[in-house]
């Protein structure tokens, strides 16, 4: 009767366990269930076999839990668990704890994060919402790398004091040191992360970094110390002072800023760099070097919205010298910009561009006196509008260009100001679609100290009005007996223009990036810009042959002005132009192939050919070109090469390899060629990267880069200047720090 009753309690507790775990996060008093629950002579409660004791949102677990009811202490002798109001959980041993569980210390700590992130360690206080780990070891990693019969994870940090701040979510270690599969690779006394549980910023010192320089027998050292500066919920700053000292070589500073701000409607972005020598002997100039990159744009209302970019510095390479990666180092000039947008002003759908653009080279070969300054340039879309069954649109335009010299080419001052009606109607007949298309052109030029014939100069007003017109037919067919289910569209049309040649006397501001292509084919000026335009009177005719797989095109036009400027100036040197073709596949294997062939000269003029397609190794993109010219029959240019990529899918579970180059088949070079191997597990990456590039000349010997990063979750990243120098270049090994994005282990575990 006994063991029933004892039965009976035991399953009646374990219901009530159950039915009531859903409503203990909210309970306000300790509460303790056990398989057998006991009082001592002291009126301590003993409770034994998986013992649970509760205390609004948090709870432990252990074999054996003793309450102590005079002192309000938790005592846990044996190992437990301890799981917080975020989910953290803390597993140790020999523990003493408070009954409201906010402090307590305990032996053999093992603390896991709700990210996963893990610390473990010899001793453990907590007090509130810090957390003190003697000798302890931090990691993000989930994974374990076996050496010899030792199992670690990718890295750690060992700190002889880690202190994590569950409130303010920073993790603060005394004596750190890390290692990477177990091996030590560098010391700090102090070093503050933030917790891999924060989601709001906070201002504070981010990862440090320490370079040596060797100079022969000499060794210098540099030192970088960023600080964030969490200003306010939409206005950040980040302030990197980089120190050299050391040795009498180089004791220089650097400071970078780099400012950011969330604005209504837009944002504001300030990265201010320069260079010092405060620690220089007798030195009356502090200041070195210095560049400014700003960004700024805001909507100022529904319908306008404005820009502002400057790249400004105070020698032309500058830039390139301290931020090689930024895209503003591989430009001809920098430029200082306002650009102001409008959308919807008086209708629906028109447009306003306005820009003021000031430039400034960045490349020793550049004359800055022949980059152009404009002040403004404006173009206005009016939208579409429809007259009868014409649909009727105009644009706009004005500029102000203007040099302290004039170039060959380009006038010294030049404005212009045009109009641009565009017309056009589509309407079905006769199993057709027909076209009816037109641009008529308005423009005046005044022009100053415009070169020509390498002699004279021109200054001077120039009017013109341009008309273009334009009729295309288009019949698409299918045959009865249809192979393939393959659509046949042949099209012709027809273009008619005064014929008048491009003046000389005009300077060209905004034509001059033009090809004859497939692209441009059917266009009424084939020209990118207005201050050249089309002079042709042309038959155009091609043929389409497709279905949802498979696209052929075959297109030429004939000439029928004399002195087109277009057609004569691109390489066609009769009335009948080149013949372009494109052929594409899109499925498993993806396939085009585009070529010009010119039927006066018979040879083909240029071809290209691109495959891409994934296999079970990876993905594979390649590119195959031929180009050439010839003059007289006498070949003057003859380029061919091939592009390829080549990027393996995962293998080993987190590694994966990727093969890029450029060989040229004329010169049979390997023109410059990458080969690249990363690895990326859920808190560790290492990329290594060998690029070469080659020189067709004996005496230019090849440029090699080998660089290597390696990326730390919730840490950053760490990547080495070119490691494949000579002996003599090796002073300028350096290691650079990066911010780095947990995002990237997210996506190469999936």
């Amino acid at each position: 009767m006994i063991k029933s009753n004892y039965n009976f309690t035991i399953f009646f507790t374990i219901l009530f366990i159950l039915l009531s775990l859903p409503n203990l996060n909210n309970a306000n008093e300790t509460l303790i269930y056990a398989d057998d629950i006991s009082y001592d002579e002291n009126e301590n409660i003993i409770a034994k076999g998986n013992a649970k004791i509760f205390y609004k949102n948090e709870f432990i677990f252990s074999d054996l839990i003793i309450y102590e009811k005079k002192n309000e202490k938790i005592i846990l002798p044996n190992d437990f668990t301890l799981k917080d109001n975020k989910n953290n959980y803390y597993s140790g041993s020999n523990g003493i704890f408070e009954k409201n569980l906010n402090k307590g210390e305990f032996d053999n700590p093992k603390i896991q994060l709700n990210d996963g992130s893990r610390i473990v360690g010899k001793f453990a206080k907590r007090d509130g919402h810090i957390d003190i780990i003697t000798k302890g070891v931090y990691t993000p990693c989930k994974s374990r790398i076996k050496i010899g019969n030792f199992i670690c994870p990718t890295w750690q940090l060992e700190g002889e004091k880690i202190l994590h701040d569950n409130k303010n979510l920073f993790l603060y270690q005394k004596h750190s040191k890390m290692r990477v599969i177990n091996t030590p690779v560098y010391y700090i006394p102090y070093i503050v992360t933030p917790s891999p549980l924060r989601k709001k910023r906070k201002s504070g010192f981010l990862s440090p970094s320490i370079s040596f320089n060797f100079f022969d027998t000499k060794t210098s050292q540099s030192i970088s110390a960023p600080y964030y500066f969490n200003i306010s919920v939409d206005k950040e700053l980040t302030f990197t002072p980089i120190v050299k000292y050391g040795a009498g070589v180089d004791s220089s500073q650097r400071f970078i800023l780099d400012y950011n701000q969330i604005i209504s409607g837009g944002n504001l972005g300030l990265d201010l760099t320069f260079d010092s020598n405060f620690e220089r002997e007798n030195n009356n100039k502090w200041f070195s070097d210095a560049s400014l990159i700003t960004n700024y744009s805001k909507n100022l209302n529904e319908t306008y919205r404005v820009g502002i970019s400057s790249a400004l510095q105070t020698s032309k390479n500058y830039i390139q010298l301290t931020n090689p990666d930024d895209d503003l180092s591989y430009t001809n000039s920098l430029s200082t910009s306002v650009t102001l947008e409008g959308f919807n002003i008086n209708k629906l759908d028109d447009r306003l561009k306005a820009n003021l653009s000031f430039y400034q080279t960045n490349q020793n070969d550049e004359d800055n006196k022949t980059i152009p300054t404009v002040l403004p340039a404006v173009e206005y879309y009016t939208g579409n509008s429809i007259i009868g069954n014409y649909n009727n649109s105009g644009v706009y335009t004005l500029y102000n260009i203007f040099r302290d010299k004039g170039t060959d080419t380009l006038a010294q001052n030049q404005q212009k100001i045009s109009h641009t009606l565009l017309s056009n109607r589509e309407f079905i007949k006769y199993n057709s679609k027909i076209s009816l298309n037109s641009e008529i052109h308005n423009q005046l030029f005044n022009t100053e100290n415009k070169k020509i014939n390498s002699i004279d100069y021109h200054t001077g007003s120039y009017y013109r009005i341009f008309p273009i017109f334009g009729m295309s037919i288009n019949t698409p067919f299918r045959l009865k007996k249809n192979l393939y289910d393959l659509t046949y569209s042949p099209k012709a049309q027809i273009v008619i223009t005064p014929g008048i040649s491009n003046t000389n006397k005009l300077s060209n501001e905004d034509s001059s990036n033009n090809s004859f292509s497939l692209t441009n084919f059917s266009s009424l000026n084939r020209y990118s810009g207005t201050d050249k335009l089309d002079n042709s009177k042309r038959l155009n005719y091609s043929f389409d042959i497709y279905n949802n797989k498979i696209k052929l095109n075959l297109s030429q036009s004939y000439e029928f002005t004399d002195n087109s400027n277009f057609h004569f100036g691109h390489g066609n040197n009769s009335n009948l132009s080149d013949l372009l073709g494109s052929a594409a596949y899109t499925g498993k294997y993806n396939t085009n192939y585009n070529f010009r062939y010119d039927f006066n000269e018979d040879f083909m003029k240029e071809q290209n050919l691109g495959f891409s397609t994934t296999t079970f190794l990876g993905s594979i993109n390649a590119s195959y070109l031929d180009q050439k010219s010839k003059i007289n029959n006498i070949i003057q240019s003859d380029t061919e090469t091939l592009n390829y990529t080549l990027n393996s899918k995962k293998f080993l579970k987190f590694s994966s390899v990727g093969l890029s180059g450029l060989y040229d088949l004329k010169k049979e070079i390997n023109s410059e060629y990458a080969l690249g191997y990363r690895y990326f597990d859920e808190c560790f990456g290492i990329n290594i990267d060998f690029r070469r590039k080659s020189y067709e000349e004996d005496t230019l010997k090849p440029q090699d880069i080998l660089s290597i990063m390696f990326s730390f979750k919730n840490i950053g990243s760490y990547r080495s200047t070119n490691l494949a120098v000579s002996e003599n270049d090796k002073q300028d090994i350096r290691w650079e720090s990066f911010d780095v994005d947990n995002q990237s282990f997210e996506q190469y575990n999936n």
